[in-house]
């Protein structure tokens, strides 16, 4: 008995060990982050900018022409980034707001930001609206995704809603 129960314990130890040469090994992404933050505007707001994520979209607030700016990611990696990864990238590039994925259904993507006060109180019309249309953008990417539908507390400068990118029609 003793001699099949140590044959079992040592036949288990060998199953259970495993060399590494079939995992799958999943591709790092590297970011680097760049944050740029300006002065209060007139009406109060202070925009900030965070250029990081080439795989990403990029809106912010151009004092030069007074316009609203979308700019598209750098690279063509966006339709090859999972939904996890892409929140993921997200949440480094706003690593104050934290976006949670929900679900997706039909061609609306669900997302929850749990504690929205830096997004909906703290950042300013102007920064909550470039987060809402880089994340928008960002997030319509995927095939199939049409809208995103943000859930959060709503706060002086933030809605939760439906967005698409028509929502955002002031950005150029």
């Amino acid at each position: 008995m003793t001699k099949r129960l140590i044959s079992i314990l040592l036949l288990a130890v060998l199953l259970s060990c495993n060399s590494g040469s079939n995992e799958v090994k999943e591709e790092e992404t590297v970011v680097e982050d760049t944050v740029y933050e300006f002065p209060a505007t007139a009406g109060g707001d202070s925009a900030i900018v965070i250029r990081n994520s080439p795989s990403l979209w990029r809106a912010e607030f151009e004092d030069s022409t007074n316009s609203y700016k979308i700019y598209k990611p750098s690279d063509n990696r966006l339709d090859t980034l999972t939904v996890q990864n892409l929140v993921s990238l997200i949440n480094v590039d706003w690593d104050s707001i934290h976006l949670n994925f929900e679900k997706i259904s039909h061609d609306t993507m669900y997302v929850a930001i749990p504690d929205s006060r830096y997004l909906t109180q703290n950042i300013g019309s102007t920064g909550a609206e470039n987060y809402m249309a880089a994340t928008t953008y960002s997030l319509t990417e995927l095939k199939g995704v049409q809208f995103v539908n943000f859930r959060f507390r709503e706060g002086d400068h933030a809605s939760p809603g439906v967005y698409s990118r028509k929502s955002f029609t002031n950005y150029k």
